[in-house]
């Protein structure tokens, strides 16, 4: 066996070293050019390995047996060679994120930042990751989900973020049916996942045996870590990022206005060098205070800036605007699911949800979206809330879940049926 050294492939080179590339036997020489199965370029190919690298190489199973399937990789898209190179020569490393929240706080809405190794579709998104389409096009602010996906690019896909013995995980979401061609789980972690997990995390969750021994048509869970937990004190959207090759922890806590040393010890990070291409990052973004109550079915629904989801069974839509970080809720104008049709939702008489009810002085009052139950008819809660962003005293938030700026000025919880109507 020869070590991979210095090796470029296509648009990104890295220089990798300790690390075996199993179906490659070479002679006794010293140094030896050999054609990478992935590409024509010749690579450099020096000394034996270590017990430690063959130990690593006994880790890393799986990706030896695609040896036989590298005719087949020529075929597919560079970026999709690019991902299954790095899986199979680096160092498997776990995604979990940390989340000790417990109660109604330990479950919430999390992000995923999706980089598809081929061109998809919005639809084809959602349908992967089992999330509602208006969701997903909320997420990334988008009115339609008109136009490819192109390859590479980043995709911001939410998901229900479960928190149990100190560890997030999406709640028993995405399931994954086994296709013809996975080649062992590894290849569902970075042909179909693009590294957002590790087979072994798929392997360890699905209590699988062995991760080579997977059958066509059998349903996986595919764990994407997430988290729930403050930071500063303050609610957060946890984002699972992928390190770009080339970026830095600076540059990224830049891109997504946090700071660095936030994002060194959310990770367990001491030295901002040990970053590598690839890793799974836990990124918090700001979110929007929120009025919703914790025995809400949405309870735990943050959104970062620029972004919207709909809620209460399609009903009602939420917003996040940086100007105030404070989350907007209004009655949906369309249906709600294909079964239903929505009911103006008011506070009291003619006080729509979303409607400011009146101004005094620096304080407005609004009539605010408060949660649902899934009862039937569904059932609809709003109370009238104060919001003081504009005085100078910053003003208080009452202790009910919202954010700095609101206050509650009745405790009145307009519980407004929502009447379910099918089509004829």
């Amino acid at each position: 066996m020869r070590i991979v050294e210095n090796w470029k492939l296509g648009f990104w080179s890295k220089s990798i070293t300790s690390h075996t590339f199993s179906p490659l036997v070479l002679p006794n020489s010293t140094c030896q050019k050999l054609t990478c199965p992935f590409q024509a370029d010749p690579y450099i190919l020096p000394s034996p390995p270590s017990e430690r690298e063959r130990e690593r190489e006994r880790e890393r199973e799986s990706c030896i047996n695609y040896s036989s399937k590298r005719g087949q990789m020529r075929k597919l898209a560079p970026l999709l060679v690019l991902l299954l190179l790095v899986h199979c020569l680096a160092t498997a490393a776990s995604t979990r994120f940390i989340c000790k929240a417990t109660g109604p706080a330990a479950k919430c809405r999390s992000l995923i930042g999706f980089r598809p190794a081929i061109a998809t579709t919005y639809d084809g998104v959602a349908s992967l990751f089992q999330a509602p389409l208006p969701s997903l096009l909320g997420a990334n602010n988008l009115a339609s989900s008109t136009g490819p996906i192109e390859a590479g690019s980043t995709v911001l896909v939410p998901v229900r973020c479960r928190c149990d013995n100190g560890t997030g995980w999406s709640d028993n979401a995405p399931l994954y049916t086994v296709q013809d061609g996975d080649v062992g789980l590894w290849n569902i972690t970075v042909a179909r996942f693009s590294n957002l997990t590790t087979y072994q995390e798929i392997a360890e969750l699905n209590k699988l045996p062995d991760a080579n021994k997977i059958l066509v048509g059998q349903r996986l869970w595919i764990p994407l870590p997430c988290s729930c937990d403050e930071v500063d004190g303050k609610e957060v959207v946890h984002l699972a990022h992928v390190v770009k090759p080339n970026t830095s922890v600076e540059s990224i806590a830049a891109e997504f206005d946090t700071d660095a040393s936030t994002l060194l010890q959310l990770n367990g990070m001491a030295d901002p060098k040990s970053l590598q291409a690839y890793q799974v990052l836990d990124v918090p973004l700001n979110a929007c205070s929120s009025s919703i109550l914790n025995k809400s079915e949405d309870y735990g629904l943050r959104l970062a800036k620029d972004s919207y989801d709909v809620t209460a069974g399609g009903c009602v839509t939420c917003s996040c605007s940086a100007t105030t970080y404070q989350l907007s809720c209004f009655q949906s104008r369309s249906e709600g699911n294909s079964s239903q049709l929505c009911r103006t939702a008011t506070c009291g008489a003619n006080l729509f949800v979303g409607n400011t009810t009146s101004t005094s002085g620096c304080e407005v009052h609004k009539c605010s979206y408060t949660g649902f139950t899934n009862s039937s008819p569904l059932l609809v809660m709003a109370a009238i809330t104060t919001d003081r962003t504009n005085c100078t005293d910053g003003g208080s938030n009452g202790g009910l879940g919202l954010g700095s700026g609101f206050k509650w000025s009745a405790v009145v919880a307009v519980f407004l049926h929502m009447m379910w109507s099918s089509f004829h």
